[in-house]
């Protein structure tokens, strides 16, 4: 019988570099100890506390039973995985490198430093205590929202240590809750590595993570030599919000893009904008290629054909360039694979969209309570709460209704809901009544 795998804890890895201490797990493949003679590719991921246990949310990666799942199944090899945990309050600082937007934020970069502690010290301790392979060309950087914008940073400047990168919902942009706008806080990088890349977002990630933000830098990877579907996978799922639990459902692609065989594409699927402007906001269409092993990948190198012709103009990348109004197909061909998709097209589409917001909850609900529906509302009655908010236009929100104190909306005698969703793709007013109140952290 084949040996299980382990999880094994490093407790107070000690960073002379960071001058702090946090704890480092290890995920060993099934038949570690038996195959003395082997060595193992290398993944190092972020947020290490996240990856085999729960978060704050209840929710996690569960990496390990991803990574023996696939094993077992033949999908990847057998790999070791190095979860680094974040300092907690420090994280936004230790995952934000030095640049120019640097003086606007309210806390300090140290990007470089944890850039140092991952190279320096993790890494060569990592090599001399476990069997592995050294080479970038077998060592992968995996990350998720903050995490991704570390990985795409550390990733571009030390491509001689890490040679595949991960980037899940990364958060390219400072999200000011208050004001409802983003800070850029990601460096450009013009030079092309010897990387595989992959990168994705969700299309219910709310304002944390813009799915735009997401895709023009996959689009700026294209422009630097990246080849779709080759060393470069940009994947785009639009229902998956910003969360562990969404990481843990779609995780398994990337490590089948860097550590398995993706097989032959099988299937095409044309997803989008239903409605496109010839002038204002952006339309996008997305031509989702499935693989023999799952995978699913945005073709950024595909070819369109417009129904009637000369009502638009698609590029390679989705872009919608709308030319007359009324409806017209799409359809997509790549890989041999065809697919299709009717949109109409209007004089003008606005960039944003008002949304206004309005919650009814219990009457027990205390008078000085902040309830959340995606963000914070005003209280305008006894027991209602509304707030208008302006949103970039086809942005996905997926919550449910709290109140700052740690209550969440439940039904009767406080049983589970469905959490409320809804895209801004137009003007709208929203009515909600939450049922009851119950504690919970679940997000």
């Amino acid at each position: 019988m084949t040996q299980p795998s382990r999880v094994e804890t490093i407790a107070n890895f000690r960073s002379e570099i960071m001058r702090n201490e946090r704890d480092i797990f290890v995920y060993l493949p099934p038949g570690y100890g038996v195959e003395a003679d082997r060595t193992y590719p290398v993944l190092y991921i972020h947020d290490g506390q996240n990856v085999f246990h729960e978060a704050f949310n209840g929710q996690s990666w569960n990496l390990h039973r991803v990574c023996d799942r696939l094993i077992a199944e033949g999908r990847i090899e057998k790999l070791i995985v190095v979860a680094v945990s974040n300092k907690g309050m420090e994280r936004d600082s230790e995952f934000a490198h030095q640049g120019p937007f640097a003086e606007e934020l309210d806390y300090p970069c140290r990007g470089e430093f944890y850039e140092r502690f991952l190279v320096e010290e993790v890494k060569p301790y990592i090599d001399r205590t476990y069997r592995t392979k050294h080479e970038s060309r077998h060592t992968a950087l995996m990350g998720s929202s903050r995490g991704g914008l570390a990985t795409y940073h550390i990733g571009f400047r030390r491509f001689d240590v890490f040679g595949k990168l991960a980037m899940l919902s990364p958060y390219f942009a400072q999200y000011n809750e208050v004001t409802m706008t983003h800070l850029p806080i990601v460096q450009t990088f013009d030079g092309k590595g010897p990387f595989q890349l992959w990168i994705d977002a969700g299309g219910m990630e709310g304002m944390t993570v813009r799915v735009d933000h997401v895709r023009h830098m996959a689009e700026h990877f294209v422009k630097l030599g990246y080849r779709s579907g080759d060393d470069l996978v940009f994947c785009y799922e639009p229902m998956a919000e910003h969360n562990e639990g969404a990481w843990e459902q779609r995780v398994y692609a990337p490590l089948v893009f860097f550590f398995g065989d993706n097989g032959s594409p099988v299937s095409a699927e044309l997803i989008g904008d239903s409605v496109a402007g010839i002038e204002g906001a952006e339309a996008w269409v997305y031509p989702l290629v499935t693989y023999e092993s799952g995978l699913v990948s945005v073709d950024l190198d595909a070819s369109f054909r417009v129904t009637p012709e000369g009502a638009a103009v698609v590029d390679t990348t989705g872009l919608i360039r709308s030319v007359k109004t009324g409806e017209c197909e799409i359809v997509y061909s790549g890989h041999a694979l065809t697919a299709s998709t009717t949109i109409r097209i209007v004089p003008e589409l606005s960039e944003e969209v008002e949304v206004e917001l309005v919650v009814v909850v219990p009457d027990d609900t205390s008078a000085t309570a902040r309830v959340y529906a995606g963000a914070e509302l005003e209280k305008s009655g006894p027991r209602s709460y509304r707030r208008r908010l302006f949103l970039p236009r086809n942005t996905g929100f997926s919550f449910h209704i709290s109140e700052h104190s740690g209550l969440r909306e439940a039904g009767p005698e406080g049983v589970d809901v469905p959490k409320r969703r809804f895209v801004a793709d137009c003007n709208k007013t929203l009515h909600y009544e939450v049922q009851n109140w119950t504690l919970s952290q679940t997000i």
